[in-house]
């Protein structure tokens, strides 16, 4: 969602407001609506400061309160939600019954403020669109495309296939990481507390050697001190930088872009963000394009789903370029988004007239490199673990038993 700063006269007076929207001309449409009188500018603006602020009040709130949707509860109201609409039941009734009856508490608010909100003539987008944070963008995007089209079940069920798949992929994304993230706790744990616990026993010893410690020992030592005086601000200082890389991530583009532009250049996770989110995109795109939807539309849509900013970047160039007369695979050769094989698809979709079909052929080739990746990242992370075990391993062998061997050397040639 964007921020547009809209100059407009009324009464002879020049008056300005700041809208949200997805694009300049929702902007424009957004004041027209409001009657706020002549439009004489509209200017994408950063986000304001106070909107800043509350969102770092709610995520604080959510982050304590724990306040998220479970994504499988999610989906299943979806399925829910699509099938009564189809059968013929109001979708007021539908999304009221639904809420009543599901355990998930933000899904529950979420489906009883929309009926009561298509009760009061309101939009079920504009209902989604305020609970963003917890949803995501694809889920406004979706059905204020099933608004548009006025065939809100094939939304409703293209909403739910997508959230399926990303489910999917997160469990196992999660199942793949698992075995890192346990050892590496383990590892960081035994440290702590040989740090802690077993190098203070030594460090009267080091103290009685009046010599110069090897560096090792050095390193055992300042970290033996860090942890026992000062363990607490370590703990949150790493907290408050969770929060203020969240903070940042969300409330400022430019931080955003720098972050994403790291996240492509590390080792797996590159692969895992370009793979997943060109099988989102794909996948939302063939689907918007089928259903009938112009490209430059689809492609907007689409392009909030990918998450990476500077993957969406190069999706405002290719628009840019297709609203100048220029083909899709044209552009996306140019900006260098897909690989040979996938872009060879888009383009034999382009010309026989089959773009929706390929689009989804290009989907599953990355949904297979996504899993195969996935499949292979604990196997590629191990290595690197042993290394780090390694590491510490000799550290601590060499913090403690170094001075030990020296003091043995100078008792033997003294």
């Amino acid at each position: 969602m964007k921020y547009f700063r809209v100059t407009f006269f009324k009464k002879g007076k020049k008056e300005q407001k700041i809208i949200r929207g997805m694009s300049r001309q929702e902007a424009i449409l957004a004041a027209q609506k409001m009657n706020l009188g002549r439009v004489v500018e509209v200017r994408e603006i950063p986000v304001p400061l106070e909107e800043r602020i509350k969102y770092l009040r709610d995520l604080i709130k959510s982050r304590l309160l724990r306040k998220k949707v479970n994504i499988y509860a999610y989906i299943a109201a979806l399925r829910q939600l699509t099938v009564m609409v189809k059968a013929g039941i109001s979708l007021k009734d539908s999304l009221e019954d639904i809420g009543q009856y599901t355990e998930d508490e933000t899904v529950k608010e979420i489906f009883l403020k929309a009926a009561e909100a298509i009760d009061s003539g309101k939009t079920l987008s504009s209902v989604f669109e305020e609970y963003e944070a917890y949803i995501g963008g694809v889920s406004v995007a979706m059905i204020r495309l099933g608004e548009q089209t006025g065939d809100i079940v094939m939304a409703l069920d293209n909403l739910a296939r997508i959230y399926e798949k990303m489910a999917d992929n997160r469990k196992r994304m999660v199942k793949a990481l698992r075995y890192p993230v346990i050892t590496l706790f383990a590892i960081a744990g035994a440290f702590t507390f040989l740090v802690l616990f077993v190098v203070p026993k030594f460090k009267a010893i080091f103290a009685e050697l009046h010599a110069d410690l090897p560096l090792p020992t050095k390193i055992l030592l300042g970290a033996e001190y860090l942890l026992s005086h000062y363990g607490w601000a370590v703990a949150l200082g790493l907290v408050g930088l969770v929060i203020f890389h969240s903070f940042m991530y969300k409330t400022s583009k430019k931080y955003k872009y720098r972050a994403d532009q790291v996240a492509l250049r590390t080792y797996l996770i590159k692969d895992v963000i370009l793979y997943g989110s060109l099988q989102r995109f794909l996948m939302v795109l063939g689907t918007l394009v089928k259903s009938g939807i112009p490209l430059i539309d689809a492609l907007k849509i689409s392009q909030g789903i990918m998450g990476n900013s500077v993957l969406q970047e190069k999706i405002t160039f290719i628009i840019r370029g297709i609203n100048q007369g220029r083909g899709l695979g044209e552009m996306l050769r140019e900006v260098d988004l897909l690989d040979f094989i996938a872009l060879k698809m888009v383009e034999a979709g382009e010309k026989s007239g089959e773009l929706d079909t390929m689009l989804q052929k290009a989907s599953n080739y990355y949904d297979d490199k996504f899993d195969a990746v996935v499949d292979n990242m604990q196997a590629a992370i191990e290595p690197i673990m042993m290394l780090v075990i390694g590491g510490l391993v000799l550290l601590i062998a060499l913090g403690v038993f170094l001075p030990m061997w020296n003091l043995g050397q100078a008792v033997k040639h003294g």
